[in-house]
């Protein structure tokens, strides 16, 4: 996989997550994703694999990732003082193409990094869209900010509504189409609640080793049997094709 180097133009902390934005004038698909490292490699193999993060936005020059410190990869990425290595766009992304509202948008925690760059797609194509997001708490729902009109709830009440993402959200069933990314079980609670018959798509958030296909540390099992890459096949499926 060909990494690039890139330069750090901005960096903002937004609640829980950081907000890097760098150049790049190539084309990004809503839900695709980049495998990202601090710069150095192969001078230093510290951490040894990249990390993967969706692309939160891209206005067509300047491109975003945003992302919740966790470990040393993720550690090592909020404190790069001017420049990081990313590859180019990877995975398959939102199948959009026909959607002509209203559109529903959901995401849970971290999982509302793809929806921005989704959001802003959809407004480009003047199709009607809601917002329902989920956090645990205040500090992590200040990136709700982000999405104007967006509707929020917290586990702990500290924000919008008490409940989980789908408790700040109507009947999905009234929507022509359901985008959704965050934590399994979410994802298979918004499959639950868009209904057999709705065009339902869901970002899962499996952990990735190489992002290419080579590794099979990503897989998640499919109806038809057997399990596929989130990398490749992925990271967006619709949602009937999950086996969950």
């Amino acid at each position: 996989m060909k990494f690039h180097g890139v330069k750090i133009e901005d960096r903002e902390w937004i609640g829980g997550y950081t907000l890097i934005r760098y150049r790049w004038d190539g084309a990004i698909e809503p839900g695709q994703f980049a495998m990202a490292r601090v710069a150095g490699y192969p001078v230093t193999f510290d951490p040894f694999l990249a990390r993967p993060f969706s692309f939160y936005d891209h206005d067509g020059e300047t491109a975003s990732l945003l992302f919740e410190v966790r470990g040393r990869g993720t550690a090592l990425l909020d404190d790069a003082p001017d420049r990081i290595e990313v590859s180019s766009p990877l995975g398959r992304g939102f199948r959009i193409n026909g959607a002509n509202g209203p559109v529903a948008l959901l995401g849970g925690g971290i999982g509302v990094a793809p929806l921005k760059v989704l959001s802003r797609r959809l407004d480009a194509l003047s199709v009607p869209h809601d917002v329902f997001l989920g956090f645990a708490d205040a500090r992590y729902a200040a990136v709700a900010g982000e999405f104007p009109g967006a509707k929020v709830a917290t586990v702990d009440g500290s924000a919008g509504v008490q409940g989980t993402v789908l408790d700040a959200a109507p009947d999905l069933t009234r929507y022509t189409a359901v985008y959704a990314c965050g934590p399994n079980p979410m994802l298979a609670a918004v499959k639950r609640a868009a209904g057999e018959d709705a065009f339902c798509q869901l970002s899962v958030e499996e952990r990735m080793g190489c992002g290419n296909g080579s590794c099979n540390g990503c897989v998640v099992p499919v109806r038809d049997g057997g399990y596929v890459r989130s990398c490749i096949e992925g990271p967006v499926f619709d949602a009937e094709a999950l086996a969950w």
